[in-house]
Parts: C-alpha cells; sequence; structure tokens
C-alpha cells in the first residue's frame, strides 16, 4: 500500500494540478484522477458505481450597474462610503420611514429587544456589534452575526436594510469573509463604513428618508463532489469520506504563507485524506463482510467553508436514514510520536464506540475526542443526526503554505492510520445500527477556565485564520515579546491559533511563569518569539 499511497498523493499534490482550487481546472484533473482509480477497482456497474455530484454556490458578487445611496440627503459613495452586502438585491426603491433599531437584537431570553419602541417599518438601520460590542465572552454574543441580525430586520417588515459600523474604521472591511456563501435575499442590504455613518444623526426621534440604487450580480462558481458506492445489499450505508480541494494560489485568503501566490499543494491537507479513501476502497470491495453498504465521497469546497459535505448531506444521492455512521479524514499524512493521531466523535455513538479507547495498532500514540463539531466535513453528518469519527494527525508549520508537498509526508504511519480504521470499521460491523447522542459543543458559554493572560485586546470582527490584535497592553507577556497592533496570532507553543476559540482553549493550557514561543503574522511575514506567562 506504500507505493500506492506515494503515487495518489503525487499526483494529487502535483504543481500541475495547480493547488486543486474549488471550481477551477487543477481540481477537474483531480477529479479525473479520483474517477480513474475506481474504474479500475471496476466501480462502474450498475451495482458498483462511481458518479459526479456537482454543485453551484455564490461566492461573493460584481457590479452590474450604478451603485448609490442617499440618506437624508447626504450622499454617499460606493466603495468610499458604503458597499452592498452579498446577498443584496439589485434594485432602485426611496424609502421614506426608515428607523434606526439599535443593534437590531431581539433576544427573548435575555428580556431585551431593539424593536419593542418601533412599528414595523420599511427600512432599518442598524449597528455592529451588541451592548457590550463583540466581546465573546458576552450573553449578547450568539445575536452579534450579521446575517442573524439581517434576518430579524426582514421579520420585521425590512424592505431594505443599511448596516452601519458605529465605533471605528477597524471594521470597515467586514465584506472579506462575509461574501463567502451568503444566502439572496430580496431586499437591498448595504454596508456603511466609519465615517460615512458619523454623519448621521442617529440619536434624533424621526425617521429617516433613503434612496437606494443597487446593482450587483453574483458571482457563481461550481464544485464537484465524488461519489463511489459498493452495493453489498445492506441496508445500512457507511460513508467514508474526506476532501480534495485545496487553495491554489491563496487567492481565496485562506493562506498562511506571507509571501507572493504560489502555489499550494496540499499534500497533507487533504491528498493524504483523498488517498486514505481511495485505498479503503480497494480493501472494503475484497471485504467478506457485507452487513454495511459503503459510499465513499471526495468533497469539494472544504476550503471554503464545508460547502460540498453541506450539499451532499441536503441533497444525498441515498436515504440519509440508512446512513449508519461517517468516518472522515482530514490531515493524516503528517504523523509525529509526539503529537499522535487524534480521532474525535466518539461521544456520538458512545456505546458503539466505546471499543476504540481501547484499540491499538503499530505503536500508534492515539487522542481521543468525544466531540462531533469541527473545522471539516464530518461536521455537516454529524448536524444530520449521524454518528461520525474524524481522523487527524494534526497541523504542523507547512499547514496552508506551499510548503505542503508530497515528499514530507510519513507513507509508513498513513499505511498504519488506514489499517487502524479498517480495525475500527471491522468491529463496527459488529455493531448493527448505531445509535446517533449529540456531544457536548464547544460554544461562547464553553470557554475554559486560564489562569495566564497575553495582554492583548483582541480583534473581536476579524475573519481571517489566527487571532489580529487590536492593542497590547504595556508590561504583560505579549508587550515584552515585541507583538505589536496588527499582529496576527497563529501559534502559540504547540497550539495552533485559528481564532478566538482556539486562542482561548490554548491559554487554558498554560500556567503562571510558563515559558514558551509565539508565532505571529506581521506586515506579511511570519515571526516567532520568545514567551513567557
Amino acid at each position: 500500500m506504500n507505493s500506492l499511497l506515494k503515487r495518489h498523493i503525487y499526483v494529487l499534490a502535483a504543481d500541475s494540478l495547480d493547488g486543486r482550487r474549488t471550481g477551477t481546472a487543477g481540481e477537474q484533473k483531480a477529479i479525473q484522477y479520483i474517477l480513474s482509480q475506481y474504474e479500475l477497482m471496476g466501480f462502474n456497474n450498475t451495482n458498483n458505481n462511481v458518479t459526479k455530484q456537482k454543485f453551484e454556490f455564490n461566492y461573493g458578487y460584481e457590479y452590474s450597474g450604478a451603485n448609490e445611496i442617499r440618506i437624508n440627503d447626504i450622499a454617499f459613495k460606493r466603495d468610499v462610503d458604503f458597499f452592498p452586502l452579498p446577498g443584496s438585491a439589485s434594485a432602485n426603491i426611496d424609502l421614506k420611514d426608515v428607523r434606526y433599531a439599535g443593534y437590531g437584537i431581539q433576544a427573548a431570553d435575555l428580556n431585551y429587544n431593539d424593536y419593542s419602541t418601533l412599528k414595523d417599518s420599511l427600512a432599518y438601520i442598524i449597528s455592529l456589534g451588541s451592548p457590550e460590542g463583540e466581546n465573546p465572552h458576552s450573553k449578547y454574543y450568539p445575536y452579534t452575526d450579521v446575517s442573524y441580525k439581517i434576518k430579524t430586520a426582514i421579520q420585521h417588515g425590512a424592505k431594505g436594510i443599511i448596516i452601519i459600523n458605529p465605533d471605528s474604521s477597524k471594521y470597515d472591511d467586514i465584506k472579506k469573509d462575509f461574501t463567502k456563501n451568503a444566502s439572496d435575499k430580496n431586499i437591498p442590504i448595504v454596508f456603511l463604513k466609519y465615517s460615512a455613518a458619523s454623519k448621521l444623526n442617529l440619536s434624533g426621534q424621526k425617521p429617516f428618508s433613503a434612496q437606494l440604487t443597487i446593482a450587483i450580480r453574483p458571482v457563481k462558481r461550481e464544485g464537484t463532489n465524488v461519489l463511489a458506492y459498493l452495493n453489498n445489499n445492506s441496508q445500512n450505508t457507511v460513508i467514508i469520506g474526506a476532501h480534495y480541494d485545496h487553495l491554489g494560489h491563496g487567492e481565496d485568503g485562506n493562506s498562511l504563507s506571507g509571501g507572493a501566490h504560489e502555489i499550494h499543494n496540499g499534500a497533507d491537507d487533504n491528498a493524504s485524506g483523498t488517498a486514505a479513501v481511495i485505498e479503503l476502497a480497494r480493501i472494503l470491495t475484497t471485504s467478506k463482510s457485507k452487513r454495511n453498504n459503503y459510499l465513499f465521497i471526495h468533497f469539494s469546497g472544504e476550503e471554503l467553508g464545508l460547502i460540498g459535505s453541506k450539499y451532499f448531506v441536503e441533497h444525498a444521492s441515498i436515504d440519509t436514514a440508512s446512513i449508519n455512521y461517517m468516518i472522515n479524514m482530514d490531515m493524516i499524512g503528517r504523523y509525529q510520536q509526539d503529537k499522535g493521531l487524534e480521532i474525535s466523535g466518539l461521544g456520538t455513538s458512545p456505546q458503539a464506540f466505546d471499543f476504540i479507547k481501547k484499540i491499538e495498532y503499530d505503536s500508534l500514540k492515539i487522542k481521543l475526542s468525544e466531540h462531533g463539531v469541527g473545522p471539516t466535513d464530518h461536521t455537516s453528518f454529524y448536524y444530520a443526526n449521524i454518528p461520525v469519527l474524524n481522523f487527524f494527525t494534526g497541523t504542523h508549520e507547512d499547514y496552508h503554505k506551499p510548503g505542503d508537498d508530497a515528499h514530507k509526508i510519513n507513507y509508513d504511519k498513513q499505511v498504519s492510520i488506514i489499517y487502524l480504521i479498517t480495525q475500527i470499521i471491522d468491529s463496527l460491523n459488529n455493531k448493527g445500527v448505531l445509535t446517533f447522542s449529540k456531544t457536548k459543543e464547544l460554544n461562547t458559554t464553553d470557554v475554559p477556565a486560564f489562569k495566564v493572560k497575553l495582554g492583548v485586546i483582541p480583534d473581536y470582527m476579524f475573519e481571517g485564520n489566527g487571532l489580529r490584535i487590536d492593542g497590547v497592553n504595556s508590561g504583560q507577556p505579549a508587550s515584552n515579546a515585541g507583538m505589536q497592533k496588527g499582529d496576527v496570532i497563529i501559534q502559540i507553543g504547540d497550539y495552533p491559533v485559528t481564532d478566538i476559540m482556539s486562542y482561548m482553549k490554548t491559554l487554558s493550557m498554560f500556567s503562571k511563569g510558563s515559558k514558551t514561543t509565539i508565532r505571529f503574522i506581521r506586515n506579511n511575514q511570519e515571526t516567532i518569539a520568545d514567551l513567557q506567562f
């Protein structure tokens, strides 16, 4: 198997595939290779077949005409003062009853309602944030999402929505990632920047008038899931999946490389998982156990937000009620003994998965997690009430960088991981139909306790990878390490920092006096510094 894995990964992670970005010619080359492997295994007949599942999704917009807005006779310029939000409808509308709805929050559980003194109006001006800002510890935090504010305003009769930035220009770029996958609305929705919003008298009682001229069209992209079905004439089916897309040249803003837009080959992320699915299919086609059917899925669009797996769950080629469980593999090629292999999802079917706590194979160091939710495709199945297991060997210095190449894969250990998964599948064949259980999810109410502080003010609106610093407190650990406003923390010690939650989880790993290192991006350059809490 070692030589087969090498062949798969070297092909999928070759420069000729141009980084396998969703919807590109490089991704199509990956598809053709994946299809060819299943055809060699005989997945080309009516019983065992391989198919492509295409899906289309919005990826931002482009201007298609004049875009102008005027509020109380104050004219605002496109891009300078405002921009339409993705999901906005094109329209030319004159609104005479525009009300300021504060933060646009209606939360019965908090006894808070910005709409309580407003009758349903034609349009609303709504501020970002909440009465307690964007603090993820705040009780208002679940209500600060822009999509939530838009949905609530529409429920109150909005024919147009103006989102404003009430605090400072640091939030004036919110469309950066909000562009991705925004669902279409049938009303115009615009974002007014801080300097422009400052011209409005929001403390007044009189309604505003507004004229909105919006002309945009969505930019569509297409992804393709590859599905190979092994029919054992069972009533139940096991999903075995991995995403095969990667970052291309980092055009979608998800690269961690500070250099030029080089090809990101994604050998570990996730040619490793893709190759594993192919080899598991090869093993299971010769298995004597026929207690489950198997559907091998190669997902597209994972790097853009689990788009392909979400689409499959919503448009499944089989009855989702017949899915027994789902196995996902994302980045299983860079095994290191000190980090080990993480298997998560044990809490999604505790009785069935309990034996995994005692399983051993080829001296693999195994770390277990109960959680059914994570930043990869098994999450889509968990939310469909399907038991899941996810396999992961951890991040590394080449994660989301051009250096993630095929020659760096630990092929011997990846073979061991595949045989371990085969052993788990064999054991689960004796468990019958698995019972799904919800797990305790990590959210803002589950913030771990930590005994140290870094001494930074996080930028809670930052939507990139990592934690961007909005301020540094003098004399604190971050300041002593030489950190500055604008730095983006991507790792503390051995722990990657991808967002505010992972940052807080990371802090919980340290005690006062601990010495480690901190890795961060400054001016597109990655820097590492000594850190002492």
